[in-house]
């Protein structure tokens, strides 16, 4: 790995270089011709080290990760925006792009011309993509600029599907997954590679000839490790169907949720946001690995998460939903963190 040299490391060897009888020390005309030569020289060599650095899959990062990964295809996912349904009231009509907002000042605007009589549903999505959309039921309930005839506007059902840019661990991953296996001719990591580049999708898995020959079918979850929508599966299933090159007989879907609730008796001061994030980060990993397969939630591995850090000194009694064992997984099951009961 090239390192940068430092500036007085660069001028020493200038010095050291330099064939002159005149005095180098700090002061004299030599000393501050060389010295200001370094500097600019030591800029180079910060410049250099980031080059190399960004050369490389497995350490570029922004645009250079994102234009490496493109050279093999890999395109970065962008934002996408959070869509729903709102509850209009009112009677008038809510011409396109008319604007509903939550308390906050998250806007979604209305997709299509639509006539309010007394009350009608709306479709819309948010102005700014990302997952900041993605509000509860409930949320949206102004309207930031009046609307002829309409007198009021909420939603029944949370707003879905805003999803944010890839990041550099998510689009490196898929990168250097291209590279190491790839997928060529329909084969099984073809099918995981197409799906996993609609944007809004964290993983996938593929199960061939599930259904008797020449069947396929795809496992997803969303980018929060979630069930993905309906929508969403449509949007893979479409994206998939344009490019299958053995005109298989596909089917997608999401995995299942399968909830897992924690309890034991510890000793210490538990800290239970930081066991909760912990746990999550482990769900990701075996939601992931066991999409095709199945996995198992581990109560060894949930037991040591109870104790990493300095907050639990020990506990007893751990089970899993009731059950001091392991957890199965069957395929297309996503575990999901329930309850949390430490007791003291």
């Amino acid at each position: 790995m090239y390192r940068a040299r430092e500036q007085k490391d660069i001028l020493r060897e200038m010095q050291d270089w330099s064939n002159t009888p005149a005095s180098k020390i700090e002061g004299t005309f030599e000393y501050d011709m060389l010295a200001a030569n370094s500097i600019e020289f030591a800029k180079v060599e910060v410049e250099l080290e980031e080059a190399y650095r960004q050369s490389f899959g497995t350490t570029a990062t922004g645009e250079y990760l994102t234009m490496r990964a493109a050279e093999a295809g890999i395109v970065r996912k962008e934002a996408v925006k959070a869509h729903g349904i709102l509850t209009v009231r009112g009677r008038g009509v809510v011409r396109e792009g008319s604007l509903f907002a939550t308390e906050g000042g998250i806007r979604f605007a209305a997709v299509a011309d639509t006539s309010v009589v007394s009350s009608c549903q709306v479709k819309v999505e948010a102005v700014d993509a990302g997952t900041s959309g993605n509000v509860l039921a409930g949320a949206v309930t102004k309207i930031p600029f009046s609307i002829p005839g309409i007198n009021g506007v909420t939603n029944a059902e949370a707003m879905q599907d805003g999803y944010d840019e890839e990041t550099d661990e998510a689009l490196r991953m898929r990168y250097l997954e291209h590279v190491r296996y790839p997928g060529v001719s329909g084969n099984k990591r073809h099918y995981i590679e197409w799906a996993t580049s609609v944007p809004g999708i964290g993983a996938a898995g593929c199960l061939r000839a599930w259904n008797g020959p020449n069947t396929v079918k795809v496992i997803v979850i969303d980018a929060d490790y979630s069930t993905a929508s309906e929508a969403l599966i449509r949007k893979v299933y479409d994206y998939i169907s344009e490019r299958n090159p053995i005109n298989a007989i596909l089917t997608v879907v999401s995995a299942a949720v399968k909830t897992i609730d924690v309890e034991a008796r510890v000793r210490g001061q538990p800290n239970e946001e930081d066991f909760r994030r912990a746990v999550q980060k482990y769900f990701k990993r075996i939601a992931k690995e066991g999409l095709e397969q199945g996995s198992y939630v581990s109560l060894a591995k949930i037991g040591a998460l109870l104790l990493q850090g300095n907050s639990v000194q020990d506990y007893e009694g751990l089970t899993l939903n009731g059950a001091a064992a392991n957890v199965p997984l069957a395929s297309a099951e996503l575990p999901r963190l329930g309850r949390v009961v430490l007791h003291g």
